[in-house]
């Protein structure tokens, strides 16, 4: 059995062929106009497809929803694998992780459409780990990306710190406290907005005891946890010292592509379109989140 390729949806052809073609290295082998584009590794007809027939000016795929969680480009060696790094450090395309699982090597980071990608290379059959029976023992260790950029065709040098967005900075600690503070005030508005909401369909929230349980457990306020979990993250991001500016780019990534009410998107966007409509504390609390995503984007 074998895969032959995947074809992805993008917004902008040429954002993602700079991506693909000018970053990672794949070949172009045909493109229909402005809307689609054919990429090999290798001369194949293509390995990866780019269209935009239903999606040219999309936005990202939401978080929770179905779909594909990312693609695996595999390499043929380790130097191979370095050489994919050293690209993407001097392109400054941040990594979300890199990781040893033991069968393999792996790098972990988003294209410009917000699709995952993990960039891997395989280690040798007889080299797998397994357990005293037999069994494969995949495991996550951390990837020495020093030991990794080391046998790139170039030199390493500092280029580790640029692919983990170097140490997190006191400036982009503070904006991610600032972050927090607009996410829980718009936290705070719309689960007033969602209980006004329960309270008409269904009756009188007795205490605040009863309010925390039902926000835990109900479903009518399910679509909140996605806010909350993000506020998590961002507490955890600001408490470590081993937090970096690439992991707080895709926190405030994340919280950017979270906040786009719609009408027709998912559920948390529908909710959220609609508390947009209806209170006008949410629309201010939402207009200060946004200037500080507008401030962490310097825009």
């Amino acid at each position: 059995m074998d895969i032959g390729h995947v074809h992805l949806k993008v917004a902008d052809l040429e954002r993602a062929l700079a991506f693909y073609a000018g970053v990672l290295g794949f070949q172009v082998m045909e493109r229909v106009g402005q809307t689609a584009a054919f990429l090999s590794a290798g001369g194949y007809h293509h390995h990866l497809g780019l269209n935009t027939w239903e999606s040219k000016g999309g936005p990202p795929p939401p978080v929770n929803a179905t779909g594909l969680y990312h693609v695996a480009i595999r390499y043929p060696d380790r130097r191979a694998l370095a050489d994919a790094l050293r690209r993407l450090v001097e392109a400054h395309v941040p990594l979300e992780g890199a990781a040893d699982h033991g069968v393999s090597e792996a790098l972990y980071l988003k294209d410009p459409d917000g699709n995952g990608l993990e960039l891997y290379r395989d280690r040798p059959r007889a080299e797998w780990p397994r357990t005293a029976d037999g069994a494969l023992h995949m495991t996550t260790e951390r990837l020495d990306l020093d030991a990794l950029l080391a046998e790139a065709s170039q030199p390493a040098g500092e280029a580790v710190k640029a692919a983990n967005g170097g140490p997190l900075t006191s400036e982009s600690r503070q904006r991610l406290r600032e972050l927090r503070t607009g996410l829980l005030q718009l936290h705070k508005t719309l689960l007033d907005d969602a209980r006004k909401g329960y309270e008409l369909d269904r009756g009188s929230i007795g205490s605040r005891a009863a309010l925390l349980q039902l926000v835990i457990h109900d479903s009518w306020f399910a679509w909140l946890h996605q806010l909350s979990e993000l506020v998590v993250r961002i507490d955890e991001a600001t408490a470590v010292d081993g937090a970096t500016e690439s992991d707080a780019r895709a926190l405030v990534d994340q919280v950017d592509r979270l906040l786009l009410p719609s009408e027709t998107g998912d559920v948390f966007a529908r909710r959220y379109f609609d508390a947009l409509q209806r209170q006008p504390a949410v629309v201010l609390a939402h207009a200060d989140v946004k200037r500080v995503l507008k401030s962490a984007n310097g825009r």
